[in-house]
Parts: structure tokens; C-alpha cells; sequence
């Protein structure tokens, strides 16, 4: 292979006055800068940043495919990778190279291989095609090759990369692919090396292979190894990533596996609308008795889903986009799963809240010094008291209210009179007049719908509610209507019900006015229903919490 500074010097290769500092081998020094002819350079293919758009090429066109480009199809297939990867970034840097000339310098190889640069040299090829003076490209030249030096180049290609400018526009599924590659499957660098090469901690880069190896599971479990594509298209950089600290809180090896089977499985269906809330919502659901159960549920739907995509070994995105279309009917069971599990899980939370602010109020007044006591004045003491006559009432209430809450056959023993069969006759009649409401089946034609409020506290009878549509894919309908009204433990409505239209990337609000009776609960449910279900059927049942204080009755 040619050597540009031995074989091209006063020909394709022009020495100039500049210079650029590089730290190789921890020496920093100052190269001489050269122009080199375009024509005389090409891309790097071992570049982390381009490492996905070609697992794409190799698995669109085969896997000899892409080593088997000749010198023109091999540049203008990387150029075209690097521009979609982040088109804005090039047609910005284009333009100032347009106006301003090449102001930072590359770094080449001496047969022609750009190390740092991709993004300059791909802009000084587009505009050479109108301007001959923007044929050169100005770069230190390393009198090497990647062969004999891949080490050395691997780490000043890190340092370069990895700089605290660059790091920000450096996609974070590339550097997942790239770190796995560089310490886990070539060994090319050890945690240390990468580590310094990259300006990070030890334990940075370890987080970071940990993350690589569950994205590798992943791509495993669909059938797509090393299709880093795939994960890029699927974006799942984020809800990997935090699957770390839940797989960190499973007591046990069997039940790690179970709960990356069931996250693998709903990111493959692409059942997952916010990656970071769904994560939360497992990893609270964990602290309760629910999520055994929920694992259970999403271990027996992804079994069967499991056996038919072994069966249908999908090789491609096309392949494995037919096979979810084919079983949407799986993807609704995964959601309703993780639906039913949270539903029950916040009521759980609802019944034992009473008892936690009490047990808090408790600890509260415990720590309250006494001591301070002798030292108040009259008037503070008298404010004291009322305020204890207070407490003293709201606890008299809350201790007739649960007396009341009795069980039929307790109530029944304080009403002699009245026979039990009778007031349990009453019981299940009123039960059985109650409206009920079943959750229906999902409509793959409309987006997710996301309640931004869910979490939030109910403290007044009017309360606004945000909503977003979310889709998961593209034949999905931008605009559709929902109806949306408020229902107590029994079924009963107890808001206005509101028309709501939602578009994809807007959010919509609706405020709702709620029946006074919700003052003296502690949770309600918001039910979402979409105009095509029927009267009695919802896509989601959303708890909410109520604390709705009794300020015109307590003075609190």
C-alpha cells in the first residue's frame, strides 16, 4: 500500500506551516500538518461511530458484502452513512467550511486511512464536486498503518473522540457498540487502557460494558446478533441502561434472568412508551408482593412468544417487523400484564396509606420536645390545646369511621335485632346494582395515550389532568379522541366526562370538576375510553391518590 509521506510528497501531498499537538504512547507533541488530495484519503471502517450503519449494510446485502467495495463504492457508502447519521451537524459544518475554509486539522494514516476527520472530509468531498479548491484536506499524517499500530490508533482515536467537546454529539448506542468491541470481543484494550484513552473512570467503563452486554443479550434473544442496528432503530440505549439497577435488586440468578426475558420481550413488541418510567414502575412494583405475580404473568406470555420467534428465526428487521405485526394480540397481554400489576399494586399502596401517615405522624410527635413546653406562653399553650382538641377530634372520627367499616358479621352483633341473613342479602344486592366497567381490547390503529399527571396528589374537587399520544409505530393515527371521566372503588362516575382530542408530539389538558363525595376519600381511578369502545369497556384505569383537606371543618 502506497506511503503518502514517502510516496507523495510534491504531488498529492503539500507540506504546509501549521502544526497540531497529539498525545500518543502519553508523549504530546506537535505533527506537522499536510495537505493531502482527497482522492488519496478514505474513511475508517473501524471508527466506533459508524460501527451500527455498517452491521446495517452487511445485514441488508450480505456479510462479505461490504469488504468487497472497490475504493469509490467503499467511500461513498461510509459518506452516506456519517450524513444520515446526523445530517444537521454536516450541513453545519459544511457551511462553514464554505465560508471559512478547513480551520481544525484531521489525522490520517500514512496509506490514506482518516482517523479523526470523517465529518470534515465528507463535507470537503461534497463541495469539491463544484469547487477545486475544496479538493484538499489538511491533516497530520502518522507513519503507520492500521495493521501495525491498531493499539496506538484504537486509543489516540479514543482521545480524540472522546474529548470533553466531542463527547456530547458522540450517539450513546455507538459508544455501547464500541466499547464492547474494542475490551469484550476483539480484546483490543483492557478496562484501563480504554479507560485512559477516553479520560474516564475505571468504573465508568465498567457500567458502561455491563449495559453492552445486556444490548448483546438482547440482540441474541431476537434472533440479531451483532445487528447493532437493530438496537439503534429500536432505541433502547436508555431503558438498557437502567435495567442495571433493576437487575441489581433480584434476590436471585433465576429470577435476574426472568425479569430480563420480560424486558426484552416488551421492548422487542415495543410495548414500552417512556423507557425510564416503565423501569420505575418495575422497580417500585419490586419493593411490593405484586411483582412476583407480575413476573409469572410475563413469563407465561413471553414463553409461547418466545417458542414462535425461535420458530420463525427472523434474520432481518423485515423479517422480525412481520412477526410482532403477527402477534399483537401477545404485545396487548404484555401491557394489560404490567397494567393489571400496577393497578393493584397502587391500591395496595392506597389501603396501607393511612396507616403510614398515622405511624409518620406518630414518629412526628415523638420527636417533639417537651422540655420547650415550660417555656411557652399562655397564649401559645392555649394554641396548643386547641390545636390537640383538634387532632383529638379528627382521631375520634377517623376510629368511628373504621367501627363503621366493620365487617357484616361484627355489625351484626351490635344490631341484635336485625337478622344476618337479611343485612348480607342487602350487602350482595347493592354490590350487583353496581355499574362495572372491563378494560377492552387495545386499538393497534391509535398511539399509546400517557398520562403526564399519574402520581399526582388529588387536594381539590377541580383538578387539570395532561395527556400525550405516544406512537409505536407509523401507520398509527396523529389525531383521535378519547373519553375521559373519574370513578370511584365502585364503578360509580363522579366527574364530568370530557371529549378530549389528542395529537401525537402535543400535549392536551382537560380540567375536571369532581363530585364533593370524593372529599372523603383516599383514592380514585381515572378511566380512559376510546370512541370506538363501547359504554362499559376502557383502555386504562389510572389510580389516583386524594388528600383533600377538611379545612371548613378543622381549621387545619
Amino acid at each position: 500500500m502506497r506511503n503518502l509521506l514517502k510516496e507523495g510528497l510534491g504531488t498529492v501531498v503539500e507540506e504546509t506551516s501549521l502544526t497540531r499537538k497529539l498525545t500518543i504512547d502519553g508523549v504530546t507533541k506537535a505533527y506537522p500538518v499536510y495537505k493531502v488530495r482527497l482522492d488519496q484519503l478514505f474513511y475508517n471502517d473501524q471508527n466506533d461511530r459508524i460501527a451500527t450503519w455498517i452491521s446495517q449494510y452487511k445485514s441488508d446485502n450480505g456479510t462479505d458484502s461490504f469488504s468487497e467495495l472497490d475504493r469509490a463504492s467503499y467511500n461513498a457508502t461510509i459518506e452516506r452513512f456519517i450524513i444520515q447519521s446526523n445530517e444537521a451537524a454536516i450541513e453545519k459544518t459544511q457551511m462553514n467550511i464554505q465560508l471559512v475554509h478547513q480551520r481544525e486539522p484531521g489525522v490520517i494514516l500514512a496509506d490514506g486511512r482518516v482517523i479523526d476527520g470523517n465529518r470534515r472530509f465528507t463535507c470537503l468531498r461534497r463541495l469539491a464536486l463544484k469547487d477545486e479548491e475544496f479538493n484538499w484536506f489538511e491533516t497530520v499524517i502518522l507513519d503507520t498503518d492500521i495493521e501495525n499500530g491498531k493499539k496506538q490508533i484504537k486509543m489516540l482515536e479514543l482521545a480524540i473522540q472522546h474529548g470533553e467537546e466531542k463527547k456530547v454529539d458522540y450517539n450513546p448506542i455507538d459508544r455501547l457498540v464500541g466499547v464492547y468491541q474494542d475490551i469484550v470481543e476483539t480484546e483490543l484494550l483492557t478496562v484501563e487502557e480504554y479507560a485512559y484513552s477516553t479520560n474516564e473512570t475505571v468504573f465508568e467503563v465498567k457500567k458502561r460494558i455491563e449495559s453492552a452486554m445486556l444490548l448483546v443479550e438482547f440482540l441474541e434473544y431476537i434472533h440479531m446478533p451483532k445487528q447493532y442496528h437493530i438496537a439503534r432503530d429500536y432505541q433502547v440505549v436508555t431503558v438498557i441502561t437502567d435495567l442495571q439497577q433493576l437487575l441489581k435488586k433480584c434476590s436471585t440468578p433465576e429470577m435476574r434472568q426472568k425479569v430480563k426475558d420480560a424486558v426484552f420481550a416488551n421492548i422487542m413488541m415495543r410495548t414500552i412508551g417512556d423507557s425510564r418510567k416503565y423501569i420505575r414502575n418495575l422497580g417500585q412494583m419490586m419493593d411490593t408482593g405484586f411483582f412476583t405475580a407480575y413476573i409469572k404473568d410475563q413469563e407465561r406470555i413471553g414463553k409461547a412468544l418466545k417458542e414462535d420467534l425461535d420458530e420463525a428465526a427472523p434474520t432481518g428487521k423485515r423479517d422480525l417487523d412481520f412477526f410482532i405485526s403477527t402477534h399483537e394480540e401477545a404485545a396487548e397481554n404484555l401491557q394489560m400484564s404490567l397494567d393489571r400489576s400496577l393497578l393493584k399494586a397502587k391500591k395496595h399502596e392506597t389501603r396501607n396509606r393511612p396507616s403510614q401517615i398515622v405511624s409518620k405522624s406518630i414518629t412526628l410527635l415523638k420527636d417533639v420536645d417537651t422540655n420547650i413546653f415550660e417555656k411557652l406562653t399562655d397564649s401559645e399553650k392555649e394554641n396548643l390545646r386547641g390545636q390537640l382538641g383538634r387532632l383529638s377530634s379528627v382521631v375520634e372520627r377517623f376510629d368511628t369511621m373504621i367501627d363503621s367499616d366493620a365487617p357484616v358479621s361484627e355489625k351484626s352483633e351490635k344490631k341484635k335485632d336485625e337478622p344476618v341473613i337479611s343485612v348480607v342479602k342487602t350487602v350482595v344486592n347493592t354490590v350487583q346494582s353496581k355499574p362495572r366497567f372491563f378494560i377492552a381490547k387495545r386499538h393497534f390503529d391509535e398511539p399509546f395515550v400517557n398520562c403526564l399527571t399519574a402520581g399526582k396528589i388529588i387536594s381539590s374537587l377541580g383538578f387539570t389532568v395532561e395527556f400525550e399520544a405516544l406512537k409505536g409505530t407509523p401507520e398509527q393515527k396523529t389525531s383521535f379522541s378519547y373519553r375521559a371521566f373519574f370513578i370511584d372503588e365502585y364503578n360509580e362516575i363522579i366527574s364530568d366526562i370530557k371529549e378530549i382530542v389528542l395529537n401525537t408530539g402535543k400535549v392536551s389538558k382537560a380540567t375536571f370538576t369532581l363530585s364533593p363525595k370524593v372529599s372523603s376519600a383516599t383514592s380514585c381511578m381515572l378511566a380512559l375510553q376510546s370512541s370506538n369502545d363501547g359504554a362499559d369497556e376502557l383502555q386504562q384505569l389510572i389510580p389516583f391518590e386524594v388528600n383533600i383537606s377538611f379545612t371548613s371543618e378543622f381549621d387545619f
